[in-house]
């Protein structure tokens, strides 16, 4: 698979076909068996768990469906992570910004015990976002929303993408969101192939 800088891609495929792992494996969270994951030109099966960490931090962002916000953290907090792991110090600034920008600016100091599913993703977006990455992989991001909130997230999402030109590489059951991306392919049997091919 080859995906172009700011395209959108949906995988579909059905439960337990490996959506996932193939995410994993993007995001240098699991290493392949055989064969490369390249980002930038750079393969992460060769780096050091260190280099791979730091390349996730730099030019990846990642949205998944259980949100995985840490929950001791306020919002501002939460977004502002990934920003303090790349060693930035105006990183409060510009979680704020962010936050801003999936309107949340009211939020800022809030727990994720303390607002809804739909703000705690849009905080998970404003993370994944916060650095400027190259990439961003969504794992069902609005799953565990309902159909109304589940639209303004992905809403979100896909403004938010489309003004960073930022490249989305989104896991979905969603046929109507496949649409929206600039195409869809279908896990099956460990094999990306064309959704009607």
């Amino acid at each position: 698979m080859d995906v172009k800088a700011g395209e959108k891609v949906a995988i579909l495929g059905p439960s337990g076909c490996g959506k996932s792992t193939l995410l994993s494996l993007l995001a240098g969270l699991d290493k392949p068996d055989v064969g490369t994951v390249e980002i930038d030109g750079q393969n992460l099966a060769k780096m050091s768990e260190d280099e791979r960490s730091q390349t996730r931090s730099e030019k990846l962002g990642i949205v998944f469906q259980q949100y995985h916000l840490m929950r001791n953290l306020t919002a501002i907090e939460n977004v502002g992570l990934p920003l303090e792991i790349l060693g930035k110090t105006d990183y409060a600034d510009r979680a704020r910004i962010s936050l801003k920008k999936v309107g949340l600016s009211h939020r800022v100091a809030h727990f994720p015990s303390e607002m809804s599913g739909g703000e705690c993703q849009r905080v998970a977006i404003a993370r994944a976002l916060v650095t400027r990455p190259s990439l961003v992989l969504a794992d069902e991001p609005s799953g565990n929303l309902d159909q109304k909130t589940g639209q303004e997230v992905m809403d979100m999402l896909f403004s938010l993408c489309e003004e960073y030109k930022t490249t989305l590489i989104l896991v979905t059951h969603n046929q109507e969101l496949a649409n929206r991306c600039d195409r869809a392919l279908f896990l099956k049997n460990g094999a990306l192939g064309k959704l009607n091919g």
